[in-house]
This record gives C-alpha cells, sequence and structure tokens, in this order.
C-alpha cells in the first residue's frame, strides 16, 4: 500500500508538472465538480454480477478524451479520494485508493502515446479518428480494468494469503463491464460533442444523471423479477423434494418402528393393542397376534395398574403431555419385567379421543444390580446382616411411630462379644470371621420374625424390637440369646465358646433421636461388661448418670495429670519381728476440687482405660524419688528407707519403660537399691515374655521386684520360678478374713508357706486388728502395712512422723540397736 501511494503521489506531481492551464475553463470545472459530487454516487449494480457501472468512470475518461491525461490523472484521484473517504475511516485506505486511479489513469494514458492513437494536439478531440476510435476505447477500458484490478489483487492477496490469481479470478473478473460501459459512455458523448459542442453534453449531465437513476431503478426490478423466477423454480423443487422424502419418511418411520431397539405400541383409548413393534414382542414374550388380541390392563402388574389408569386418563383429557414411570408388567412365561414405560398420545383427526403411543424399555438387569447394591450398602458383607445405616435409618422410623401410634414400643438390645480378641489373637481371624457368621445366625433363631438384629462393626450386635409386646419379651430374648451362646461353636475342627454382654434399653419420651437410644444402650451394655460379663442389664436413669459422671471424671482427670495435681502420700511398712520402719509404699492420690477424695480404685481404671497410666505412673514415680529422697538426705544412709510404687499392667506395654525408669533415677539421683516396684500378677498373663525380659533388666539395675495383690489374680507357679521376685504381698481381703481369735487364716498360711519354700519374703497389707498381727507374727510374716501401723500420709506428715519415731511397739519384738534419727530443722 505504502509503495502505491508512493507511485501515485509521483503520477499526481507528474500531472500538475505538466498540466496545462490555458485549458481550464469553465465546462472542466463544471465537469470536475459534477465527476466529484455527484458522479460518484451514481452508481448501478449489474444484475448477477458484482460489478457496479458509475457515471464518474464516464467523466473521468471524458476529460481524458477531451482535456488531456494530466487533467483525467487530477481528476481520477481526486473522485477516488472523496469517494473513499465516504465509506473508510483509515486514511492509508483513502489515500490507496486515490493513489490506485492516479496510476491506473496514468498507465492508460501512456499505453495511449505508445500506440499513437492521439497527439499533443488531439486532446481537444477533434483529430480522434473514427477508425482509430473503437480501438482507444477498447484500450482506456481494459488497461484500466488490469491496473486496477492487478493493484487490488495485490492487495487483499498479501493481506488473505490467497494466490493473487484466485482472488483476482473470484473478486474482480466481473468489474470489466463497468469499466467498458463507462468507456463507451465518454465515447459517445465526444461523439455529441464534436457535432453539437461541449455546451450540450453539459447540459445533459442532470439527464445522464436521471438515465442513470433510471436504468439502475430498471435494473432492480429486473433482478426482482428474476429472484421471483428463481424463488418460483426453487419452491417447485422444494415441493417435489418434499413429496419424495415424505415417502421417504414414511418408509424410514415404518422401518424405525419395526426395528427399533425399546418397544413401541399404538393403543387405544380403552387400552387395546392396535399395532407393537419387534422389540415389544420380544420384551414380553407374546406374538403380534396375542397382543392385538388383548389389551395392556391384563400384561401390567396389578399393583401397578390402578395409577397407571389415572395418568392414562390425565393424558386423555389433556392435563398433561406425557408421563414416564417404571412399571412391572408380566411376562407371557410368567416372570416379572421391570420397564421405563413412557406414554404420549398421537391424534389421527378422525376418533374422538386420541391413541396412546407406548414406549417401553426393559430394565430388568439394571433393577437387579440396584438391588444388589442397594442391599451391599445395607448389609454387612461377612454375615448378611443389616449394617448400621439401615439399623439407625429403622430405628428413627421406629421412634417416630411410637409418637403416632398408641402403645407402640421400641427396645434395643446392645451386644458386644465377651474376650472375642483371644479368638482372633489365638486361632486368627479367618477362625474369628466363621465365630461372627454362627453368632449372626444364632441371633436370628432367638428373635421374632418382625425384629431387626444388625451388625454395627466388629463384634457389635443389635436388635430392634418394636411393636405392640410384652416388655418382659425383650429380657427373655436376651436369655434366648445367652443360652443359646452357652453351647459351643464347632468352627474347622476347633471347639470355642463365646459368651455376650447385653444392654437393654426400653424407649421413652426422652429417647427424642436413635442417636439416644444407641447411647443409653451402649451404657447399660458397658455395665453388664462391669458387672462380669456373660450376662444382660436393663437401663436405667442412675447408669446414664454414671455414665455423664464418668465422662466428666475422665475431663477432671486429664487436666489434673495436665496439671500434675495428683498427690502422692506415703505409708509406712514395718518389720513385724522388730517394730522398725523398713520403708514406704508412695500412692496416688486425688483430691477433686468438688467431689473431694477420688478413690485411687476409681480413677487408676479410668486412668488405665484412656491411656493416661503411663503419664500418670511416671509422675508418682519421679515426685517419690525427689521427696523420698530428700528425705534420706536429712536422716542419713544408715538409717535404711525403702519406697515401693506400683507400676501398672498397661506399662508394660511401652518398650520404653525400663528407660523411662532409669531416666528418672537419674534425674533425681535416686539409688536404684532403695526402690522397689509392684506389679500384679496379671503382667504375666497379657505381657508374658516381654514382662519377664522387662523385669529382668530391672533387676540388672538394682532394683527390687516384689507382688503386689498375691493369689487375687491369674496365678502361674512358672513364672515366680523365673522371675527375680523379692517378695510376696498378701492382698488386704485375705488378711481380712482372720478373726478376732485368728482364725480364717488358711489362704494367709498357704501363701506364707508357698514364700518360704520359695526363698521369699512375705508383706501383709492391710493389718487393722492386734489378733491379725499376732496370727501374722506367729506365721512368720516378715512385713506388715496398714491402719494399725499408720495411714498413708503426705510427704509433709512423714516427715514429722519421722521426727517423733520410726519404731511401733510390737508385743514381743526384739529390738535391736537402732541408730537415732536426727533432722535438720
Amino acid at each position: 500500500m505504502a509503495a502505491v501511494i508512493v507511485v501515485g503521489t509521483l503520477c499526481v506531481l507528474f500531472a500538475l508538472t505538466n498540466i496545462e492551464t490555458a485549458r481550464i475553463d469553465f465546462y472542466l470545472v463544471l465537469l470536475a465538480v459534477f465527476t466529484i459530487a455527484v458522479g460518484s454516487r451514481a452508481t448501478v449494480q449489474i444484475p448477477r454480477f458484482k460489478s457496479h457501472v458509475s457515471v464518474s468512470d464516464t467523466f473521468i475518461f471524458l476529460v481524458l478524451l477531451l482535456y488531456g491525461g494530466e487533467f483525467a490523472i487530477l481528476l481520477a484521484a481526486v473522485e477516488a479520494m472523496a469517494s473513499a473517504w465516504r465509506f473508510c475511516n483509515r486514511k492509508i485506505t483513502v489515500f490507496f485508493n486515490a493513489a490506485t486511479m492516479a496510476v491506473s489513469t496514468s498507465v492508460v494514458v501512456v499505453v495511449l502515446r505508445l500506440f499513437g492513437l492521439y497527439t499533443e494536439n488531439t486532446f481537444d478531440g477533434r483529430a480522434f479518428f473514427w477508425d482509430n476510435q473503437i480501438v482507444a476505447l477498447s484500450l482506456i477500458a481494459l488497461v484500466q480494468f488490469l491496473v486496477n484490478t492487478a493493484l487490488a489483487s495485490t492487495h487483499a492477496s498479501l493481506k488473505e494469503n490467497i494466490p493473487p490469481w484466485e482472488t483476482w479470478k473470484t473478486k474482480y473478473v466481473w468489474t470489466f463491464f463497468s469499466y467498458f460501459i463507462g468507456a463507451a459512455g465518454a465515447g459517445i458523448l465526444v461523439v455529441l460533442t464534436k457535432t453539437m459542442g461541449l455546451g450540450i453534453v453539459l447540459a445533459a449531465l442532470p439527464v445522464i444523471f436521471f438515465v442513470f437513476l433510471s436504468y439502475k431503478m430498471y435494473l432492480k426490478n429486473v433482478e426482482i423479477s428474476m429472484q421471483q423466477a428463481e424463488q418460483a423454480e426453487e419452491y417447485a423443487k422444494v415441493l417435489e423434494t418434499q413429496s419424495d422424502a415424505l415417502r421417504e419418511s414414511e418408509e424410514r418411520f415404518r422401518s424405525a418402528f419395526n426395528y427399533a431397539p425399546i418397544g413401541i405400541a399404538l393403543v387405544a383409548p380403552a387400552g387395546k393393542w392396535l399395532k407393537v413393534n419387534r422389540a415389544m414382542i420380544k420384551i414380553l414374550g407374546y406374538s403380534e397376534e396375542e397382543f392385538l388380541a388383548s389389551d395392556f390392563h391384563s400384561m401390567m402388574m396389578q399393583d401397578d395398574l390402578g395409577d397407571a389408569l389415572v395418568k392414562v386418563h390425565e393424558l386423555l383429557i389433556g392435563k398433561i403431555a406425557s408421563y414416564q414411570k417404571e412399571r412391572r408388567y408380566i411376562h407371557k412365561n410368567g416372570h416379572i419385567v421391570w420397564t421405563s414405560w413412557s406414554v404420549s398420545t398421537a391424534s389421527d383427526g378422525k376418533s374422538e379421543h386420541p391413541n396412546l403411543i407406548f414406549q417401553i424399555q426393559d430394565i430388568t438387569a439394571r433393577k437387579s444390580a440396584e438391588e444388589k447394591l442397594q442391599h451391599e450398602a445395607t448389609h454387612d458383607a461377612l454375615t448378611g446382616l443389616p449394617n448400621r445405616a439401615f439399623f439407625m435409618k429403622h430405628l428413627s422410623d421406629a421412634l417416630d411411630k411410637v409418637r403416632e401410634v398408641q402403645d407402640y414400643k421400641v427396645s434395643v438390645l446392645f451386644i458386644d462379644l465377651d474376650r472375642f480378641k483371644y479368638v482372633n489373637d489365638s486361632l486368627g481371624h479367618l477362625i474369628g470371621d466363621d465365630l461372627l457368621k454362627e453368632i449372626a445366625a444364632r441371633l436370628i433363631e432367638c428373635m421374632r420374625p418382625e425384629d431387626i438384629v444388625a451388625r454395627l462393626g466388629g463384634d457389635e450386635f443389635t436388635i430392634l424390637v418394636q411393636g405392640r409386646y410384652d416388655i418382659n419379651e425383650v429380657t427373655r430374648i436376651a436369655e434366648r440369646i445367652q443360652k443359646k451362646f452357652a453351647m459351643a461353636f464347632n468352627l474347622r475342627g476347633h471347639e470355642v465358646y463365646s459368651s455376650a454382654s447385653i444392654g437393654i434399653l426400653h424407649a421413652s419420651e426422652k429417647h427424642l433421636v436413635s442417636e439416644d437410644i444407641m447411647r443409653d444402650a451402649d451404657t447399660a451394655m458397658y455395665q453388664a461388661k462391669r458387672a462380669g460379663k456373660a450376662r444382660h442389664e436393663v437401663f436405667d436413669e442412675k447408669m446414664h448418670s454414671a455414665a455423664k459422671e464418668i465422662l466428666q471424671l475422665e475431663t477432671d482427670l486429664r487436666r489434673a495429670v495436665e496439671r500434675e495435681e495428683i498427690v502422692v502420700c506415703y505409708q509406712p511398712i514395718y518389720a513385724l519381728a522388730t517394730g522398725r520402719l523398713e520403708g514406704v509404699e508412695a500412692l496416688a492420690r486425688w483430691n477433686h476440687p468438688k467431689l473431694g477424695k477420688v478413690s485411687p480404685g476409681k480413677f487408676i481404671p479410668l486412668a488405665e482405660e484412656i491411656g493416661l497410666i503411663d503419664r500418670l505412673c511416671e509422675q508418682v514415680l519421679r515426685r517419690g524419688c525427689q521427696e523420698i529422697g530428700s528425705l534420706k538426705d536429712e536422716i542419713g544412709n544408715d538409717v535404711p528407707l525403702s519406697m515401693s510404687v506400683n507400676l501398672s499392667c498397661r506399662q508394660f506395654a511401652q518398650q520404653s519403660l525400663v528407660k523411662s525408669i532409669e531416666g528418672i533415677l537419674d534425674e533425681t539421683a535416686f539409688l536404684p537399691k532403695d526402690l522397689k516396684l509392684e506389679i500384679t500378677e496379671s503382667v504375666f498373663f497379657e505381657h508374658a515374655d516381654r514382662a519377664v525380659e522387662m523385669l529382668n533388666r530391672l533387676r540388672d539395675l538394682g532394683i527390687e521386684i516384689d507382688i503386689d495383690d498375691f493369689g487375687t489374680g491369674y496365678s502361674n507357679l512358672s513364672y515366680l520360678m523365673k522371675l527375680p521376685i523379692s517378695k510376696l504381698k498378701i492382698d488386704r481381703s485375705f488378711v481380712s478374713m482372720i478373726d478376732d481369735e485368728g482364725g480364717n487364716d488358711e489362704i494367709v498360711r498357704a501363701i506364707v508357706t508357698l514364700a518360704r519354700n520359695l526363698n521369699l519374703g512375705v508383706i501383709a497389707e492391710g493389718v487393722e486388728t492386734e489378733s491379725q498381727l499376732k496370727k501374722l507374727q506367729m506365721l512368720d510374716c516378715e512385713g506388715g502395712q496398714g491402719f494399725l501401723f499408720a495411714k498413708p500420709m503426705p510427704y509433709e506428715k512423714l516427715r514429722e512422723f519421722l521426727i517423733e519415731g520410726q519404731q511401733f511397739e510390737i508385743p514381743g519384738a526384739v529390738f535391736s540397736d537402732i541408730p537415732a534419727i536426727s533432722l535438720i530443722q
């Protein structure tokens, strides 16, 4: 575009330089004004072609023939610029169009001069010979056309990335007519000028303009007539095509109807089959004749028919346009076919009521898959029983029914197997799974047909009892379960016994949601476990209060351990032969801010259950070592003072137990030989070889190991032979059996005899009477502790106690020389 503008500018400058100003006259100015102002606006599009005939082209050619090439170049450039300015805002495009006309007109002038068609004296037209006129006009039209279209095609080709020839052939080849007509018109005007003068031409300008307008209207009407003729021809073709298409459509419809993959049928308003396709015959199994001799009422399931007839009636009266629903049909062979049934109306214009169109898809396989998925989602994969989600939904429904139906009851049995973990641990999970299956089968045998038994998960099962029933029937169900469980289970050659703890909950007005019922049933089940297992308990409000109390106690215990509010009290241990204080036992005590003193028998098992026992025992051991260690520093090492501390069975599950104890001893500088750790017999049952290995490591450190509460737990004498045990502590329950006359001492006597045979020391706990003390002395029991000697006391009280004197006056005791205790005040 820039190159064309530069060349066009040079052409304009050349024309301005060589123009003969003397030839300028009134007629030339008038022609120029008319060409620029009016001629460019008078254009006529040639019908069926993209080219236009413009009056301005004729006048430019006329100026070329009458006044010379320079005037024509300038007029062409100015007219093109004026025309382009009306249609385009881009300046470069305006100048490009003006330059193009200047270049093409300049080329026309050059070609005419090269061919000698006119000389310098022929610009007025008088020397223009008739035998050269047609050749000159043809050259003018052809050269102008070729140069203009070549430049325009090149520009479009570069812009749109299309070959120039394709652009010229597609867009510009038809514009030759406008150039030809313009040149011809100019030739005619030249002839008129030669014969009548230039004034006649100027006088004819308005006529020419209106002739052009009339011709434009004429061509427009011709184009409209041609378009109407073409439309009529096209419409005839469309009608013919539609007629053929209608026939083809009818054929296709018949084919589509007969071979459609879904069942399609035309049904009369009364329900009679009028037409069925092959898929319908295949889905329901009836032949076409059997269909046409029957109606759809007899083939649809009676349970689904009522609602279907209502919807058909609504369709027939126009209340609804269509209807779709899953419906069951009866196959000719008798089985049920699940279908997706769509029905709509199809009027034939003859009958009063429209016919019905049935569309039926066989979804039996899908329904079976859905039922299977639904069963898997709501039932336990192992036992086949309903799962938690299924049970909770039906429990919620039953609870809603309690509020709606008078005398309707709901009860829940919450069942938890006792010691099921040991079956898995000893016989493996496969046997455990077999046991769960057998238990599920026996539970089903124990309940009523309308009851629901479910597996919540693990070894927990629930039974929902609902309806109008005697409330004692629920208890009888629990008793039947216990009897069933009392019989052995034969599992792959293994004879296994199992029992269950059962919690029973009868719903009341306080149970608003299903979660409330499950909470209280679970509470009753745990009460049954605490009461000894293999039994059932019926929930009452006291259990709920106790559960809330335990929950609050758990929260408070966590806070107390976090803040180290558990205190340590010390109970002296005496040698019964001398009355001399040999040591103390460190005991954990908890003074609750609201409840007061909480029994260790209450908070120690709770700490074991919630996983706080390790931290609690470490706090007790650390504080005991600190306090007794500082006390030993005051009284001196000449006076023996050992400290006994209890270890929980749960602590032996901790791999770092020995390192933890060793670290506390190093931290507090407490001597291992002054520490005695008391364990219970359950350690050997639950941790076996691990406990033996840990206790040997502790004994190697110099720590003494004693058995606490001996005789009350699981006793395995072989472990007494393996372990580095120093003493047995007789449980207070056996000591309390000794009466005022010293009788009922058989168990104590047996324990003392066993200890003597194993070369172990013996300490009696819970000594409270003189008769118990005398009997223990007679049996040669070495040590004792209890309220008879001293109650457990805090550190400050123990310090005062030692100042007052560390001996107990025991009748018949033989006292040896005891160093005096001198405490720094």
